[in-house]
């Protein structure tokens, strides 16, 4: 056992936080218990993580005096929809009673943290929820922040709303084990926090790449609190993306949503996967636009494509992405905004990226 680094989410007058070790799950009763959240907690998973560490979580929670119920979700994007939302709800309401006091509890990756925190938002107008994310890009970002949405036929995460956790409790045991591909996916979203705001970060991605993929707990622990707190500190500054500043976390998303959409979240790319090709055409955009140096663009790539991210698609129209692309959430008065890096550690937001421009960068990174 380890211990804990904790970092605060502050959002006025409430707030979060974020526990990162390594082999600390016994400290997550405790922690349950400092939050005041309840005894009668709801743990929804998959049937992948509940297999390497449920047994695990049930007996410690219930050691420590909790009544923890396990509802299970499909470990597909397609979970991330109304049906299984209303499922959900459903078997909550026949679970709850009187004097019951719930929480519920994402142990999974971001699939099962969204469709967690949209059922706490909607469940009697909200009840508390805590993550405990098991995969490297949900202890890097889809847990942190609040962002809680399924998907539309039309496009990703376009149906949901902002709602908190309790608590954010990383425990890098759970990437044990976790396939290189995996982790190579989360290492999209390390990279990605790297060009928005830390170049320490971007720098240690580049000579530790290889020990990040071998599953090397310090540096794993390093760039996931690297990147909690980076992220930690956007979304205290703009919870709810209404200031400016948290649209610098979309840096790759608008292309990487457009894709996963124009394929159906069939599962040829994985959520980082797409990322990485997000990111990579967004520098190849800044070069086109004139606010970076194609040598940004070339390291940006051969990054990606050392940790073994793709920076372009194949078998796909790039017609179907570029309708996709028509339903993003950040367009402004029909026009996108997109978030371009200028430097390793800044990135600028900008509607002046033409239609001919994107049409000319898909050509590039969307192969039929």
């Amino acid at each position: 056992m380890s211990s804990s680094a904790v970092i605060p989410v502050r959002l006025g007058s409430y707030g979060y936080p974020i526990v990162i070790g390594h082999d600390h799950l016994a400290a997550l009763p405790r922690w349950l218990s400092r939050l005041s959240v309840g005894c009668d907690l709801v743990v929804v998973t998959n049937p992948k993580v509940w297999k390497r560490g449920g047994r695990l979580l049930e007996k410690t929670l219930r050691s420590a005096g909790f009544s923890p119920s396990i509802f299970r979700i499909a470990d597909t994007e397609r979970s991330k929809s109304w049906g299984c939302v209303g499922r959900l709800l459903g078997r909550l309401a026949v679970f709850d009673r009187s004097g019951r006091r719930l929480c519920l509890v994402a142990f999974g990756g971001g699939v099962v943290g969204d469709v967690v925190g949209l059922v706490a938002a909607l469940y009697r107008r909200g009840v508390p929820y805590v993550q405990v994310p098991t995969t490297l890009l949900a202890q890097v970002d889809s847990s942190i922040g609040g962002k809680t949405a399924v998907d539309l036929p039309q496009g990703k995460n376009l149906a949901g709303v902002f709602y908190q956790p309790r608590l954010v409790f990383i425990d890098t045991q759970w990437l044990r084990g976790l396939p290189r591909r995996q982790l190579a996916s989360g290492l999209a979203e390390v990279i990605k926090c790297g060009i928005i705001g830390d170049p320490r970060l971007f720098r240690f991605v580049e000579r530790r790449y290889a020990s990040l993929l071998a599953g090397d707990v310090a540096a794993l622990r390093w760039v996931i609190a690297c990147a909690a707190r980076l992220k930690a500190e956007v979304v205290s500054r703009d919870e709810r993306e209404t200031r400016g500043y948290r649209t610098c976390l979309n840096l790759g998303h608008t292309i990487a949503h457009a894709l996963e959409a124009a394929t159906r979240y069939d599962g040829r790319y994985t959520h980082g996967e797409a990322v990485a090709i997000g990111v990579s055409a967004a520098a190849r955009l800044a070069c086109v636009l004139g606010v970076c140096y194609p040598s940004l663009a070339h390291r940006i790539d051969a990054l990606l494509q050392a940790v073994g991210l793709p920076i372009a698609a194949r078998r796909l129209s790039p017609l179907a992405v570029t309708r996709a692309l028509a339903h993003d959430k950040k367009a402004r008065a029909g026009r996108l905004r997109w978030v371009l890096p200028t430097r390793v550690g800044h990135v600028v937001v900008t509607p002046d990226v033409t239609p001919a421009m994107v049409r000319g960068v898909l050509r590039e990174r969307i192969r039929p």
